[in-house]
């Protein structure tokens, strides 16, 4: 006789369910907004629950950041673990304004960890952020971006307050597709968006989903669908060279868990960059986490038949710049001459077989 089929779980059937569900969920608001808003900016911090390292670095990093317009940060994991709880409380008493810690709503927070869709997870973090703020704005920090001035999101929130805008960006998107239909988006990276605005849309608007415009089907990713039915003229993106982002971070170790190990080729060194962040800033918890260490992605390079594959030499010049872009976000005063020792050891077998020049303890 054979076994009962199994019935599917919460998360399968609401995965099954897709854009229905969320649409139905977050089909409004459930909650009203501040009722005399403060001016200024509530302080979105977004991070992967699974991954400590990361609040680790986007604390010390906002830390140095002026506060000046900074109402709140609000701290919006995609799980909520007693790592996070402990590293919010600890930051809590010398922190400039008050830093809370909003978790996802219910299912969302029992849910989105099984499903593991990072932009699934920044979306309803958005969403959870929003609904918690007090302040007129706020501005969107990614976890895997450093600010390297530290007037950076100050002066970001009152260029958009000052010119009136929607949402203010650093950067356009990457998808060509806007640009080719005159339109002019701006990233979500430490977006600054007015919180009308935001709450102007149903909350799954704001959601990475597919859509028609223009007589063709697209994907748009968090805030875009939004942005593209807002006046042309209340969106801008004003760039900037204080910022080091390295893009696809969070998204890449999702893949990875989910293809598991000796089926991921670390093509962009994204997964190479997150063990590089918890040998330096997590070193005492690393057996936590559920990458390989250094040494054993080291192990790897020039082998396929390792956990992890790594492109060949011919990657020079794209390791080349991976290690530029490391150096500048080190180079801020939350990495000490240790680090930047344990930096150079540690990557020594990578620089080695890209022939990269060893980056010194200055961070070049």
């Amino acid at each position: 006789m054979s076994a009962p089929a199994r019935r599917p779980d919460l998360a399968q059937r609401l995965s099954a369910l897709g854009p229905l569900y969320w649409q139905a969920r977050l089909g409004r608001w459930w909650s009203p907004p501040a009722s005399e808003p403060a001016d200024g900016y509530s302080l979105l911090v977004p991070v992967p629950g699974d991954l400590p390292v990361f609040l680790r670095l986007a604390l010390a990093v906002c830390a140095q950041q002026d506060s000046r317009h900074r109402v709140e940060t609000i701290v919006v994991p995609d799980r909520m673990t007693p790592e996070m709880r402990r590293l919010v409380d600890e930051a809590r008493p010398g922190w400039a304004g008050p830093l809370v810690l909003a978790p996802l709503p219910w299912p969302e927070r029992h849910v989105l960890p099984r499903l593991g869709n990072p932009g699934r997870n920044h979306a309803v973090q958005l969403v959870t952020g929003v609904q918690a703020c007090a302040a007129t704005h706020v501005v969107l920090h990614d976890a895997d971006l450093f600010l390297l001035s530290p007037g950076a999101l100050d002066r970001q929130y009152e260029l958009a307050r000052d010119r009136g805008l929607a949402c203010l960006g650093i950067s356009p998107p990457w998808d060509p597709w806007y640009r080719g239909h005159g339109l002019a988006l701006a990233a979500t990276w430490e977006l600054c968006a007015r919180v009308d605005w935001l709450r102007s849309f149903a909350p799954y608007m704001h959601m990475a989903h597919r859509a028609k415009m223009f007589g063709e089907e697209h994907m748009f990713d968090t805030t875009f669908r939004a942005q593209s039915l807002t006046d042309p003229e209340l969106v801008a993106v004003q760039g900037t060279d204080d910022v080091v982002h390295f893009n696809y971070v969070i998204s890449n170790y999702r893949n990875y868990l989910r293809r598991g190990q000796g089926r991921w080729r670390d093509g962009i060194f994204r997964l190479t960059l997150i063990s590089v962040f918890v040998e330096l800033f997590d070193r005492a918890n690393r057996c936590s986490y559920q990458l390989p260490t250094l040494g054993e992605l080291a192990d790897c390079l020039g082998r396929e038949g390792g956990s992890v594959t790594f492109p060949g030499p011919e990657a020079a010049t794209q390791y080349a710049e991976f290690r530029r872009l490391l150096g500048r976000a080190l180079s801020g005063p939350w990495v000490g001459p240790d680090e930047h020792e344990r930096l150079v050891e540690a990557l020594a077998p990578f620089d080695k077989f890209y022939g990269a020049a060893e980056v010194t303890a200055a961070g070049t």
